[in-house]
């Protein structure tokens, strides 16, 4: 990564360059250095996979024996489907959505949710467990589970604007999810 990085450095300002000033030859050179770069990053970002976010335990809650001595019990993989939404609204937009779903016996601590948001509708993929391929613009969000319901709180970026009205749908099957 670093090599490719230091590539940006050196090769992006000169082949901008070459393409205002140099002849046509060099100018097509100029913009296929550009785009074996532009490929580079996007082979080297779908290969490399972000460590997941350290989960929080609330300081109520004692530490079982099994983690205290470094063997995390595996949740089971599942694919939750949420039952329900409630948006976080703030300073006239849509900052964040929780979704929630039945929390199962062995729920899992964390949960990974790709979001995708487009003409007033947020799409919504979930996933707890072990994933053999992460997705590109995956999250890993610490899950709350009280009375058996299980949840979830995603942030918006970009928040949306409060204007208007707005709907989930579970990406998986296309349904819309109950916001309120």
């Amino acid at each position: 990564m670093l090599v490719l990085g230091v590539s940006w450095l050196i090769l992006a300002p000169l082949c901008l360059w070459l393409l205002l000033r140099g002849p046509g030859p060099v100018r097509l050179g100029a913009v296929l250095a550009l785009a074996g770069l532009e490929a580079a990053t996007i082979w080297v970002n779908n290969t490399v996979q972000a460590p997941p976010a350290p989960i929080a335990r609330p300081a109520t809650m004692p530490v079982p024996a099994a983690e205290a001595a470094g063997r995390v019990p595996p949740c089971s993989t599942r694919l939750p489907v949420p039952e329900r939404a409630r948006a976080a609204r703030s300073q006239g937009e849509l900052r964040a959505v929780t979704f929630f779903w039945t929390a199962s016996a062995d729920e899992c601590d964390t949960t990974t949710v790709v979001l995708r948001q487009a003409n007033r509708r947020i799409r919504v993929w979930m996933h707890e467990g072990p994933m053999k391929h992460r997705p590109a613009g995956a999250r890993t969000l610490p899950v709350d589970v009280s009375g058996g319901v299980a949840s979830a709180e995603v942030r918006l970026v970009p928040p949306l604007s409060a204007e208007g009205t707005f709907t989930t749908v579970d990406g998986r099957t296309g349904r819309p999810i109950t916001l309120r």
